[in-house]
């Protein structure tokens, strides 16, 4: 199957309409994004995965303020990546449909060009779709695959909403994916022995961004988030 070219991507038909201001993400999360876009690599970033330990700390507010700090900041074409297939939500949050998607993607049933969809003023966006199996399963077919190399060559960014590491069977195969990593984490509610365990399983320490103000941080935790 054939890449679809920018240009192409930037003739598809947008199909909702989520401007910034109705996708519920306050400044402060916004501007945290920036400065850890910034120190990402801003314009030289390619592929990223917003993960977290665990399950409501903000992951996939992140990974959406992300993707649209990539397209307002720097004026690249992103692309909006849900793979947290046992708990989707991006779909409603965006106004787009929850399927084709991802999932439809591997089993053959759809084109790149039909699961796509144009979210006006903000990123494309690949819903997770109808899970088939176990997301395992999913997981490890995109990775013997081509559909990421195919979705990454169609636009400038990536950015993909992981699950969590610790509360998902596929979080850490899903991290495997992406040689860069964002973990959010909640400060003052997410444990710090949670942390630890989730950051330890991984190849290389990911870049934190914290979600919240917290003081007390041990310095192994100061050394991730670069304060």
């Amino acid at each position: 199957m054939s890449i679809l070219s920018r240009a192409e991507v930037r003739l598809l038909r947008p199909r909702v309409v989520a401007p910034e201001a109705e996708v519920g993400i306050a400044g402060p999360i916004l501007e945290a994004c920036r400065r850890a876009s910034f120190k990402l690599g801003g314009p030289r970033l390619r592929r990223l995965g917003v993960t977290s330990s665990l399950r409501g700390e903000g992951r996939s507010t992140v990974a959406l303020a992300m993707a649209l700090v990539q397209q307002l900041d720097y004026g690249r074409s992103a692309l909006l990546l849900e793979l947290d297939l046992e708990n989707p939500s991006l779909a409603p949050r965006v106004g787009a449909d929850g399927r084709p998607g991802l999932c439809e993607l591997l089993r053959g049933d759809v084109s790149l060009e039909r699961a796509l969809q144009a979210v006006p003023d903000g990123p494309l966006f690949l819903a997770a779709g109808a899970a088939f199996g176990s997301p395992v399963r999913a997981v490890t077919e995109l990775a013997r695959g081509d559909i990421l190399a195919r979705v990454a060559g169609s636009v400038d960014v990536v950015v993909a909403d992981l699950p969590p590491l610790l509360a998902s069977d596929h979080g850490r195969a899903a991290a495997a994916l992406f040689d860069q990593l964002l973990l959010v984490v909640r400060a003052g509610v997410t444990p710090v022995v949670r942390i630890r365990e989730a950051v330890s399983g991984l190849p290389a320490p990911p870049a934190v961004l914290l979600n919240g103000v917290r003081q007390d941080l041990p310095t192994w935790m100061r050394r991730l988030i670069g304060t």
